[in-house]
């Protein structure tokens, strides 16, 4: 029979070698692994500064016109391990093959639960919306490429992940075109890429990508002209405690809320986005995604809906605005997303989406009375660790293999869903 340590070290190293063969999302995310001790700390979670935005002022004499700085933040939450924890009795280790096998399907899970993780929270919190029959894969992409570029955000690397059925849909015509010819990474399409620079996208295909809910559009109407301003941090001027302001979301009175869905993509009156540098129009709804419902008769939606022509707000504050003008009283709340249930095709930029790492102690972890551990950092950069031991009175190991991670969408309107119909 192997030794316990020799079925350990086996196990361990199949599932690493599988998570990282099957992983698809987090090399197309940002991966930060913060420090472990701030996380302690601070509950794990850590306030991070968003992308600053700042004013053109005209003119020679700018007496009195001085500008602050707004450094607006965002939470980037650290969750709960995801495990697999196992206790066998000796006569079930005799078979090296048998843990191999394990190590394998433990891995494999492992990476699925991190794909689907990321999809989720990206459909549910992303703003941006597709819906369109379109039977040219390129002009369903480009549609994405066309809503991002004129938003004017950030645009680090952008991609694109089709769900299996509209894969089968556009690949006729993926295939067709030059970006695909030569395979541009061999490496890359063996974990699912399918195209490369399809209309600024790097186009792959996932298993994993959730249904986005919908339904008949509920039409209610907002309670109350709306005025929002960015936010940063503040300090007590008496005690010194700090605020911090998640610059993402803002809660709307509305006339009811129960007949939306958390991920919902929804749009208020004529309300149009612009582009954030130079503040025009650019003639299409802006599209919000409802994140919570606090009450009845309110929603919580990303991003924060500023506006251009907020008489409220300094020359600072309108560096900021994302739609044209402000919501007003009665504006209609619309559902984009009509179908009752469809699946979702995802698509983002790079630096939208941010996946936190966790580290444990696991020095000390060995000092603990009869415990193993073992840890590897993998070459997307995340740490798995086993932890085992065994029952001199039972005669069994144990063992318990886990990743920990938190998946934050710090820019939601640079993260989108698209849906055919």
């Amino acid at each position: 029979m192997a030794s316990t340590g020799k079925i350990a070290q086996v196990l361990f190293e199949n599932a690493i070698e599988t998570h990282e063969h099957e992983e698809a999302m987090l090399g197309l995310v940002d991966y930060h692994e913060p420090d472990p001790e701030a996380m302690q700390n601070g509950e794990n979670f850590v306030w991070r500064p968003a992308q600053q935005h700042a004013p053109v002022i005209s003119g020679w004499d700018l007496t009195g016109k001085e500008q602050e700085i707004i450094e607006e933040t965002y939470p980037a939450v650290l969750g709960t391990p995801s495990n697999d924890f196992v206790e066998q009795r000796a006569d079930k280790m005799r078979d090296q093959r048998f843990w191999e096998d394990r190590g394998k399907e433990s891995g494999r899970k492992q990476a699925t639960e991190l794909n689907r993780a990321i999809a989720a929270a990206m459909a549910t919190q992303g703003s941006l919306v597709i819906r369109s029959n379109a039977t040219s894969g390129y002009n369903f992409v480009s549609e994405a490429q066309a809503i991002m570029n004129e938003r004017q955000g950030m645009n680090n690397k952008r991609c694109f992940m089709l769900n299996d059925r509209d894969t089968k849909l556009f690949s006729s015509d993926l295939a067709a075109r030059q970006t695909l010819q030569g395979r541009p990474e061999s490496d890359a399409w063996s974990k699912g890429q399918i195209g490369a620079n399809i209309a600024g996208f790097d186009v792959f295909t996932g298993s994993f990508l959730p249904n986005l809910a919908g339904g008949a559009n509920p039409a209610t109407t907002v309670t109350g002209a709306q005025s929002f301003k960015p936010e940063g941090g503040s300090v007590d001027a008496t005690t010194g405690v700090v605020t911090n302001v998640d610059y993402r979301s803002a809660t709307i009175p509305v006339a009811a809320s129960a007949g939306y869905n958390v991920g919902d993509k929804v749009t208020f009156g004529a309300i149009q986005s612009v582009g954030l540098t130079d503040k025009v129009a650019t003639g299409q709804l802006m599209t919000f995604t409802v994140v919570a419902k606090p009450t009845g008769t309110s929603i919580t939606v990303y991003p924060k809906p500023i506006a251009a022509d907020d008489a409220a707000l300094t020359e600072t504050e309108k560096a900021y605005a994302n739609i044209n003008t402000t919501i007003a009283n009665l504006d209609t709340v619309d559902r984009v997303n009509i179908d009752a249930t469809n699946k979702s095709n995802l698509f983002w930029d790079k630096e939208a989406v941010e996946v936190l790492g966790g580290t444990i102690p696991a020095e000390l972890f060995k000092q603990f009375s009869g415990m193993k551990v073992i840890s590897h950092t993998m070459k997307n950069g995340q740490k798995m660790y086993m932890v085992y031991d065994g029952d001199i009175a039972t005669m069994t190991f144990r063992y318990r293999l886990f990743t920990w991670y938190g998946i934050t969408i710090k820019d939601p309107s640079r993260v989108g869903v698209g849906v055919t119909y």
